[in-house]
């Protein structure tokens, strides 16, 4: 009797807002075990980014459970007439890798019209990341195997840049004698989570779309030494056509990051030191990132296959107290791939090679004299995997993954298991598990 008398107090609480709005509660769980595996690394392994040192660090073996993109969302779209609608949701990570409650993953609330498009504020995957899986042919850059683990990122076991913040927690600067400023790791990652944002997305014109967004900046916090104010956001631009008639489909973006200083990450590894260790607190008083990709795919009967190109660039403004001058450093990438629907699922591969980067500019502080190359910075990416349709909202999977990284580099794995950076390291990696959408 008091269950009864409870549940039915509980559900005379949401009938009123239910009167007002329809709420939906939608989500996906993809989840399973994975075990990864990391090869020995470079010995001495020596350019104007790093010295390994004699002993490379020794392989390791980790595993666990794959959580990818779990998510649950609350959501609500309300016609409020005119051809204009609200839109709301609220997103939360659905991980049972550890004990950790749910968090905030893609939410916003904006307005939506039948002509032009909509804006949206809140927190989101951007247009620079979301062409990318779009088209990943393992459902959607879940986990082992994604294009996220190579592209988007400079690598130096970086996957997925989710700080879930404000750009400012990637900035940092000096202050004149070298004394600490700003507070921050460092973003690298274009495959990233931006909150505090306002984005536009257009309608569909006969198979063209597009949009924009932006991070709003912040005021600035901190002087360097060449007297610039550190005010760190982002902003970026993306256009696509999906053929109507056709079976085609091409995109370009482009998104740049403003006194986020990518290059802290790469120069030690994700480790948060910034070039010129011998200067204290780090040596850059601004920095300029940008990533481009432009990419063409085409459907043939039950295959889409595609080729992408991108170019990331990290620049930062070396302080007058370390030099002066700008250092930077420049990668290209390239990837193909397809996805096959056969009778009892879809069948996904993908591979995926980075090149060498270039480096140029006052490197002060690192092993090398300044201005040379940037060495074996290369890495390419194996990525294979078949999903099997059990119903039409439950699949069950397996994926596996194989990185080959030069004595200079380390991209790593995506999914939630994987293992330290380990220079120079092969990666191996499967997983099997069940994706269960409502």
């Amino acid at each position: 009797m008091k269950r009864t008398l409870i549940a039915l107090a509980v559900g005379s609480a949401f009938a009123a807002p239910a009167a007002y709005a329809d709420v939906t509660l939608s989500g996906s769980i993809n989840a399973g075990p994975a075990i990864v595996k990391s090869g020995d690394g470079s010995t001495n392994a020596v350019n104007s980014l790093y010295s390994t040192g004699a002993t490379a660090q020794q392989g390791q073996t980790a595993s666990g459970i794959n959580t990818n993109y779990s998510n649950i969302t609350i959501g609500s779209l309300e016609d409020l007439g005119g051809g204009l609608k609200l839109d709301f949701a609220y997103q939360l990570t659905a991980n049972f890798q550890n004990l950790q409650a749910a968090t905030n993953r893609n939410s916003h609330i904006g307005l939506v019209g039948d002509s032009w498009g909509g804006i949206w504020y809140g927190t989101n995957e951007m247009l620079y990341e979301s062409y990318y899986y779009t088209v990943d042919p393992l459902d959607g850059a879940a986990g082992l195997g994604g294009n996220l683990q190579v592209l988007g990122t400079p690598g130096y076991g970086n996957v997925f840049d989710a700080p879930g913040s404000n750009p400012s927690a990637c900035a940092y600067a000096t202050q004149p004698g070298g004394t600490a400023g700003v507070a921050g790791q460092g973003c690298a990652g274009f495959y990233r989570r931006d909150s505090n944002a306002i984005w536009y997305n257009s309608p569909n014109f006969n198979g063209f779309s597009g949009g924009a967004y932006a991070t709003l900046p912040l005021s600035a916090t901190a002087t360097g030494a060449a007297g610039g104010r550190i005010n760190p956001f982002l902003w970026g631009i993306g256009a696509k056509y999906v053929g109507p008639s056709m079976p085609l489909q091409a995109w370009i973006a482009y998104e740049q990051h403003n006194d986020m200083f990518g290059l802290g990450p790469i120069t030690n590894g994700g480790g948060g030191q910034w070039i010129g260790s011998g200067i204290a607190g780090g040596n850059a008083d601004s920095s300029k990132d940008y990533g481009v990709q432009l990419g063409v795919g085409y459907t043939f009967g039950d295959i889409f296959a595609y080729v992408n190109f991108e170019q990331l660039k990290y620049q930062d403004d070396v302080d007058p107290i370390a030099g002066g001058g700008t250092a930077s450093y420049k990668r290209n990438a390239w990837s193909i791939g397809a996805k096959w629907n056969v009778s009892t699922g879809y069948v996904g591969g993908q591979f995926i090679d980075a090149l060498n980067a270039s480096c140029s500019g006052n490197l002060p502080g690192l092993v090398g004299s300044t201005g040379t190359s940037c060495g074996s910075t290369s890495g390419y990416m194996i990525g294979l995997g078949y999903y099997h349709t059990l119903s039409k909202q439950t699949q069950a999977y397996i994926m596996g993954t194989y990185t080959n990284n030069g004595d200079l580099q380390f991209y790593s794995t995506a999914g939630g298991v994987g293992v330290a950076p380990n220079l120079g390291a092969s990666v191996y990696g499967v997983t099997i598990g069940l994706k269960h959408s409502f």
